[in-house]
């Protein structure tokens, strides 16, 4: 999978975790971490391989991030969804 892909994908998660996060229910936490950790196996070079590690990649650590801010409060699950939102953008534009 490219960069471009992983970035969209992390994307997509930061904005549905933001949405969720607006109404919460009983399962938001549980929701949220099975959302990421589907996430994070589109960060595996293949079906043996490894996710990347701690500080390897932006993008990755921006989606475990969210996961880990999931039990947080309102306030600490935007401030990650903002973080993942910049890391795609980063991605996606490119330098000028």
């Amino acid at each position: 999978m490219s960069v471009e892909q992983r970035a969209e994908s992390v994307r997509e998660v930061a904005e549905r975790v933001a949405l969720w996060n607006e109404v919460r229910t009983d399962d938001f936490q549980d929701r949220v971490v099975r959302l990421v950790n589907d996430a994070r196996e589109q960060f595996r070079n293949g079906s043996e391989s490894e996710v990347p590690g701690a500080g390897e990649d932006p993008l990755y650590d921006a989606l475990t991030d969210i996961a880990a801010e999931a039990d947080s409060s309102p306030i600490g699950v935007r401030d990650a969804c903002a973080r993942a939102f910049e890391a795609a953008d980063e991605v996606m534009t490119p330098a000028r």
